[in-house]
């Protein structure tokens, strides 16, 4: 299996759905009360998927088709397929990688747990993806955060397993910007990465958000491959 595919595999199991299941070439996926695109997104998982098959499992649950075409690059003819069938295109998004050697750095800044707590979840302010989503990841989890005056000031988390390090929910209170706790976080959290074993960080960022993307590139991310969504209301 190619990095990409693993990093693709990666992803999957580290921001769960509620509901998973794999039926006409889709893992076709839905998390009730999450609003996010990948909780509730077919996800191709062989060349020619069954379309049929994915607006149907949709349309009964009176929710739009959504498709994540990842990797973009590989899956071009399903992309125009659907394109011709009327669906949008939306959220385009990079994946990026970085070694975790030439990231990792010790931050006594940071503090990394390894549960979800009270506080980490009041200051990532999204319930609902805190229940359904973050409660169910199983692989080993570091929640990464900066406090500043008894506040949480920047937050981050990272999700390890075979070898890699996802890295989400990455966010600074906007009174604390432009001070350097996103790159510390990420530091920190390749740090704490290495001893999960993992030996590769990527992320997900979407193509318009050229402040996270420069923030990225500054401290050691390089594109990977991309993806995008279809839409069909």
């Amino acid at each position: 299996m190619g990095i990409i595919a693993k990093i693709e595999e990666h992803a999957v199991a580290a921001w769960p759905s509620a509901h998973a299941e794999q039926a006409g070439g889709w893992l076709l996926r839905h998390t009730p009360g999450v609003g996010k695109r990948r909780n509730n997104s077919a996800l191709p998982s062989k060349a020619g998927p069954a379309v049929e098959v994915a607006e149907a499992f949709y349309r009964d649950r009176d929710l739009p088709v959504i498709v994540q075409i990842s990797p973009a690059d590989e899956h071009a003819e399903l992309d125009a397929a659907l394109a011709g069938r009327g669906y949008r295109f939306d959220a385009p998004t990079i994946v990026m990688t970085a070694p975790v050697a030439g990231v990792a750095g010790p931050d006594p800044a940071v503090v990394i747990e390894p549960e979800l707590t009270p506080r980490w979840r009041a200051a990532y302010r999204n319930q609902a993806v805190s229940e359904h989503v973050l409660d169910r990841i199983a692989a080993p989890t570091g929640f990464a955060s900066v406090t500043v005056d008894g506040e949480i000031a920047a937050l981050g988390l990272f999700v390890a397993g075979a070898g890699l390090s996802g890295v989400f929910c990455m966010a600074t209170d906007p009174r604390h910007r432009r001070k350097g706790y996103a790159g510390s976080i990420l530091r920190a959290g390749a740090a704490w990465s290495a001893e999960q074993g993992a030996g590769l960080l990527y992320l997900q960022v979407e193509e318009d958000n050229e402040a996270a993307r420069a923030l990225y590139r500054k401290v050691g991310f390089v594109p990977s491959h991309s993806y995008h969504y279809r839409v069909l209301l």
